[in-house]
């Protein structure tokens, strides 16, 4: 047979509440107290000698950021590919974005009649472009005239958000 549980009225949920929460004294208890001197013991002291010094004689100064961060030099791989004017561009550490807006730039170039990219986690990102055959246009050029048009719609971007802050 089930025993009933004995019911405990307020005044014995008091007294276990003030046990709990009464023990001030053992919390104090519990961590030991380090004093200035027991610190510099355990630490040799010529070391905690240079750690005062070093905090003393740093004063920080607050630089100004650059107004526009250095470029990032990107890691290129031109190939050439097996048909006469197909070219294929590797390009390391980029993504979707800056392949996408390369390839737009590279489209709208006279001389270029295709140009693709495949963006995979396993190799780098790989920009397809096939050229015209009649204006036998060199691909450098191609390449550079597409970063310059990127180069300055980044410009025209960067003097937009400078207006609005």
């Amino acid at each position: 047979m089930a025993k009933k549980k004995a019911v405990k009225t307020e005044e014995d949920l008091d007294d276990i509440e003030d046990e709990l929460f009464d023990d001030e004294e053992d919390e104090e208890s519990e961590y030991p107290e380090i004093s200035d001197k027991k610190q510099k013991e355990a630490v040799p002291s010529s070391a905690a000698d240079e750690a005062i010094e070093i905090e003393e004689e740093e004063e920080f100064e607050i630089e100004e950021e650059a107004r526009f961060p250095d470029y990032k030099h990107l890691k290129l791989h031109l190939t050439k590919k097996t048909g006469e004017n197909d070219y294929e561009l590797i390009i390391e550490g980029q993504s979707h974005g800056f392949c996408n807006i390369l390839v737009k730039h590279l489209l709208q170039i006279e001389g270029v009649t295709a140009a693709a990219y495949k963006v995979t986690g396993i190799i780098p990102p790989q920009i397809f472009i096939r050229l015209d055959k009649d204006k036998n246009r060199n691909i450098k050029d191609i390449l550079f005239e597409a970063i310059e048009a990127l180069r300055e719609e980044v410009v025209q971007v960067q003097k937009l958000f400078q207006k609005l802050t």
